[in-house]
């Protein structure tokens, strides 16, 4: 007990400064969270998602081109922000928006926001299962759901060691399951149904890469929250990055392809319905671990960047702000969000990626890592979001992702250098004294 206290004081501590040096540990514990934050049903829901639009090798080759652009344009140059400067995504985030402003596109826009929802997704995504295997009354699904998503946000309530600790545990379990219900779609659908199988209507590579993009574009995008922890190196950058995203999601995508062809034959409509893919694969307790230990894996990385976020923007205990956007997500998984998931990814894939790009386009083309952050709001990097946004949401040329946030970035970018319009911060705050 003393152990927890002793962690949960530490993460208060160094939730609001940079970690020094000297506390910064192996890559490996970033990687750990980002495999347990993959290591969910969502990858196999978009693996659903992929085959409702593409064929099979389609589907594939769109998986591996979203996780190659997440890795090179998000993932690495936002982690090594976070090495670099040894703080979290949201006061990162005062170089580009200033103070407050930094607490509408970091905290809410990439963080509270969608991590709330998905922390709500996932839980319902657990309860679902198990209604679908135990029958149950509408108020007793509603308990169940609250159950779940209070115990789902305790590792992430004491902080990242707690995190990676549980990752571990459940990944064996989860290898077992996926064997298992992979091997029973492919003796249903068989090797050649793989390869000649032809959706309804083809919606193109880059739909499917957007969608792969937008499946984990909030995770990649606050990844200094877990990167400020490990050693300030482009390979321990790229190591975690790597062995973080790459193979639990092929894994979980490539499953979540094949039992969604297997299930489609067997009569199921809506191929990312992960939960209704393995009720017809007749896999229902497997189902059940299946569902609990994965959704667990990815709510405490949500809870906990939420919680930091929460308390960037109003102040107070990392613990008990967790707790509470963990509780937020439940009542919203108790409100059916699940059902709305694919028009979700979509949005985040739209809004995400652009405070992405002006991040970048900031500390490395316009202030050369100087570091400087800015008062108030300020309106260049908002604006820059806004535009990169809308039209990201709204066009569907090339891959809408990467587009908002090249179109994001860049406007930052012409602002600053062509027009030479520098708005001077009253306060520069530099980090680099207490490293």
């Amino acid at each position: 007990m003393e152990d927890k206290k002793n962690q949960v004081s530490f993460e208060e501590e160094y939730s609001q400064k940079p970690i020094p040096s000297n506390l910064r540990r192996h890559w490996f514990y970033a990687a750990s969270v980002y495999i347990g934050m993959c290591a969910v049903l969502a990858c196999s829901m978009a693996g659903g998602g992929l085959i409702y639009g593409l064929k099979f090798s389609e589907a594939v080759a769109a998986m591996f081109g979203g996780l190659i652009a997440l890795l090179i344009l998000f993932y690495i140059p936002l982690g090594k922000i976070g090495t670099e400067q040894g703080l979290n995504t949201y006061y990162i985030g005062e170089c580009a928006f200033g103070k407050y402003g930094s607490n509408i596109a970091t905290s809410f826009i990439v963080t509270a926001i969608p991590c709330i929802a998905w922390y709500g997704i996932e839980v319902e995504i657990a309860t679902q299962a198990l209604a679908a295997i135990i029958p149950m009354s509408k108020t007793l699904y509603n308990i169940i759901t609250l159950i779940f998503g209070i115990v789902f946000a305790l590792p992430a309530m004491y902080g990242i060691l707690s995190m990676a600790w549980l990752n571990w545990v459940s990944l064996p379990i989860m290898v077992y399951i996926i064997i298992f219900g992979v091997a029973k779609a492919i003796m249903g659908i068989g090797i050649t149904g793989l390869w000649t199988y032809n959706p309804a209507q083809n919606m193109g590579i880059f739909w499917g890469i957007n969608l792969q993009i937008g499946m984990i574009a909030v995770g990649c995008s606050f990844v200094a929250d877990y990167t400020r922890w490990i050693k300030n190196k482009w390979s321990d950058v790229a190591y975690s990055g790597i062995i973080g995203l790459f193979p639990a999601t092929s894994v979980l995508t490539i499953a979540g392809m094949i039992m969604a062809l297997s299930a489609t034959k067997l009569g199921v409509k809506e191929p990312w319905n992960i939960v209704e893919v393995m009720m017809k694969l007749r896999m229902p307790s497997m189902a059940l671990i299946f569902v609990f230990l994965l959704q667990w894996t990815t709510c405490i990385t949500a809870a906990y960047s939420s919680g930091l976020a929460l308390k960037k923007v109003f102040g107070g205990s990392r613990f008990y702000l967790t707790f509470i956007a963990a509780f937020l997500g439940t009542i919203l998984a108790i409100s059916g969000i699940v059902s709305r998931f694919l028009g979700f990814v979509s949005i985040l894939a739209s809004w995400v990626t652009p405070v992405a790009g002006v991040i970048i386009t900031e500390y490395y083309f316009v202030s050369k890592k100087k570091f400087i952050q800015k008062e108030g709001i300020y309106l260049p990097g908002l604006i820059s979001v806004l535009i990169g946004g809308l039209i990201s949401w709204k066009t569907k040329f090339f891959i809408p992702a990467i587009n908002g946030m090249i179109i994001g970035g860049l406007i930052y970018y012409v602002y600053h250098r062509v027009l030479d319009l520098f708005l001077k911060p009253k306060t520069d705050i530099d980090y680099s004294s207490t490293k």
